[in-house]
């Protein structure tokens, strides 16, 4: 089985390494980016295509990684070509948004559908398919419905679990508020420590151990159980000073602190602390 993929952006080379990697062999990259399907291709030792026919020919397993907006305009392409011999060709998207009913069209013309969407982040792709051994697989359809989908990841070594249709956008909702936004939420601290008088070009690396120790508390703990900070404690003090400094110097950041002291108070199933996060500091 070659494998192909339509779109040569950071998720599909990383995936091309991994696959590579595991023996599979992947018959290459087509792209509007002529710069990215080269680059890709490259760095997996496949073809560069010059059209998405061409590539659907030569290969048997087609993964659309294109930005999501581009998916259907994918499918409509590829529904314009001859059709295959029925179960001759499976095309699959990694949209952790879209259901698999996009690819319904291409079922109709007698292709194998079926989506699966890792749950990582992609950076670099070099260093992320070195992640993608550990990756589950969010998939919509049972195992046993899926054939050779579940053998190819079960080759693989990777684990997958199955995502109701009718809630793909709520996971995919979940995978972003975890990766998106907890840059967002540094992004958040460390204006504050700026504000507090540390050096901008020191804040991520004086910040690092901190934000390690936290992943590090994770493991093998609730979440609740991993919690740290005068919420926990019950410092109503503390959390009083916070708010102060805050309405004081970053007024734009106190309802961001009080969401999130909210949500910590939810998650341990403590509120001694509501009133001092529910009350304005007019009142305090």
């Amino acid at each position: 089985m070659k494998i192909a993929f339509i779109g040569a952006g950071q998720v599909s080379t990383a995936l091309g390494l991994y696959f590579k990697n595991n023996g599979f062999e992947i018959g290459g990259y087509y792209s509007r980016s002529c710069k990215s399907t080269e680059r890709a291709a490259r760095l997996t030792h496949s073809h560069p295509y010059a059209s998405a026919g061409e590539l659907i020919n030569d290969n048997q397993m087609i993964w659309i990684t294109t930005p999501d907006d581009q998916i259907e305009a994918v499918v409509r392409q590829i529904t314009l070509l001859p059709p295959p011999r029925k179960d001759e060709k499976l095309v699959l998207h990694a949209s952790g948004a879209y259901p698999l009913s996009i690819l319904n069209p291409l079922k109709e013309n007698g292709y194998q559908t079926a989506c699966a969407h890792p749950l990582l982040a992609f950076g670099d792709p070099v260093v992320a398919q070195e992640k993608l051994g550990n990756v589950w697989f969010a998939i919509e359809k049972p195992g046993e419905d899926n054939g050779q989908l579940t053998g190819f990841f079960k080759a693989c070594g990777n684990q997958t679990f199955t995502v109701d249709p009718g809630k793909k956008s709520l996971y995919h909702a979940a995978a972003c508020v975890l990766s998106n936004y907890l840059v967002t939420l540094l992004d958040a601290s460390f204006a504050i420590f700026e504000k507090s008088g540390m050096p901008r070009d020191n804040i991520q690396e004086a910040a690092r151990p901190l934000l390690e120790s936290v992943i590090l508390n994770l493991k093998g703990k609730d979440l609740k159980d991993a919690l740290t900070g005068p919420i926990k404690r019950g410092d109503k003090n503390t959390v009083r000073m916070h708010l102060e400094s805050l309405n004081a110097l970053m007024p734009e950041m106190t309802a961001l602190y009080t969401l999130m002291g909210r949500k910590t108070m939810q998650l341990l199933g403590d509120y001694s602390l509501e009133e001092v996060l529910n009350t304005p500091l007019s009142k305090q």
